[in-house]
């Protein structure tokens, strides 16, 4: 038998399905949201606007404004119980403390528009922050090695971008290049469909796919 430290796979308590089911449908719709937000505001701009830009003008553009904080606040609703759902299955509490965190943060950024200023500030370095541990440490669930591989090439890639944007954000050559909006976009979207993807490997998870691991204190 193998063994993968730090999830736990209890047959009696499997929602993971379930679990993965939540993780689609939230960033998907999130998607969707923010498609649409962006047809509906005039001068909209993919490289130099940022995703903010869509819920946090003053006055709002609607309905941009509805449609992307409506949609960010559902996102970070569904990953919660998600990660509920994941706990409850036995997985990674370090993998599922930083999804919270970054879904919490998802509902920050609803909740406080970009007019806001510093709190929204907060809650976006949040969300992209723990949002690229989440994906490093989804490993930690017992994925296979394909699934592994994407996991720290797309965690660490988005993490390396924020840490780059940390140190130089006046000069950074990336948002040079992309623009601002473009540049975000590298950050949160290759977070996002990792965890699509990964939503979609939870629902077809098999029990031999798990690697149990019988001791206690794990992480």
């Amino acid at each position: 038998m193998k063994f993968q430290r730090g999830s736990i796979f209890r047959p009696e308590k499997d929602y993971y399905k379930e679990a993965g089911i939540l993780l689609v449908i939230g960033c998907l719709q999130f998607f969707l949201a923010v498609s649409l937000a962006e047809t509906q505001f005039p001068g909209y701009s993919v490289a130099e606007n940022t995703l903010s830009d869509l819920g946090g003008t003053l006055p709002p553009v609607e309905p941009s404004a509805v449609l992307f904080n409506l949609s960010v606040i559902i996102m970070g609703i569904l990953v919660l119980a998600a990660v509920y759902l994941i706990l409850k299955s036995g997985g990674c509490r370090l993998f599922s403390s930083c999804l919270a965190i970054a879904a919490a943060g998802a509902l920050g950024v609803g909740l406080f528009p970009s007019y806001t200023g510093s709190a929204h500030a907060f809650f976006s370095v949040i969300v992209f922050l723990f949002g690229s541990l989440a994906v490093i440490f989804s490993y930690r669930l017992g994925l296979n090695i394909p699934m592994v591989v994407v996991s720290l090439v797309t965690g660490l890639f988005s993490l390396m971008l924020i840490l780059s944007f940390a140190v130089s954000y006046g000069n950074n050559p990336f948002a040079a290049y992309l623009g601002l909006g473009g540049a975000e976009r590298f950050i949160a979207y290759p977070t996002l469909l990792y965890i699509i993807g990964l939503g979609g490997y939870l629902t077809s998870r098999g029990k031999d796919w798990v690697r149990i691991r019988f001791t206690k204190g794990y992480w």
